[in-house]
Parts: C-alpha cells; sequence; structure tokens
C-alpha cells in the first residue's frame, strides 16, 4: 500500500499481528502462579510465600500486557484489512497504472 509520503508492506503488519497472538497464546497456557509448587520444596514457609507473592503478582502484570498485547494485535489485522479493502476498491476504479509512464519514460 504506496500513499503520499509512505508505503505500509501488508504482509508484515500480518506477520507482527500474528506473530503477537501466537505470544498471547503462549502466555495463556503457561501461569507463573503454578510455578511454585509446595512449600515443603523450600523448606521455608516464608520463602515459598514470598515467591507465591512475587509469581502472582508478575503473572497477573503479563496478564495485563498480554490483554495490551491482543488489542496491538487486532488493531494490526484491522488496518490491514482496510488497507486491503483500499487497494482493491482502488484497482477497480483504476483501468491503467497511473505510474507507469514516470517508470517507463525513466
Amino acid at each position: 500500500m504506496d500513499g503520499p509520503g509512505f508505503h505500509v508492506e501488508l504482509d508484515k503488519l500480518d506477520e507482527a499481528a500474528t506473530g503477537i497472538r501466537q505470544s498471547i497464546e503462549g502466555q495463556e497456557s503457561f501461569e507463573l502462579r503454578n510455578l511454585c509448587g509446595n512449600s515443603d520444596m523450600y523448606g521455608h514457609s516464608g520463602l515459598h510465600d514470598s515467591l507465591m507473592a512475587f509469581c502472582v503478582r508478575w503473572s497477573d502484570g503479563l496478564d495485563t500486557l498480554t490483554d495490551d498485547a491482543e488489542a496491538i494485535s487486532d488493531v494490526l489485522t484491522k488496518a490491514t484489512q482496510a488497507y486491503r479493502t483500499n487497494d482493491d476498491a482502488a484497482a477497480r476504479t483504476l483501468k491503467i497504472d497511473p505510474g507507469e509512464p514516470v517508470v517507463s519514460d525513466g
């Protein structure tokens, strides 16, 4: 997609949206809350409880980031669709490539 002063690689937008979506799926299948295990493994319940509290807070933060990433992925997908829709509409209205004379003369 080209316009005055910019160029958009639509395939790259699709790749970015897909990559973000895959990262989200990876996070959704793994929760840090489950990382700690039983308190017997630590020999001290205070250490276990501290690590558990850290993992819960960290996991909550990752959930927030995942929500934001999901919104970004959705926006990238919608932007790509809008660019493609506009490209298709423009292609149907143009009978010739307006840039061809410039390229042919150069």
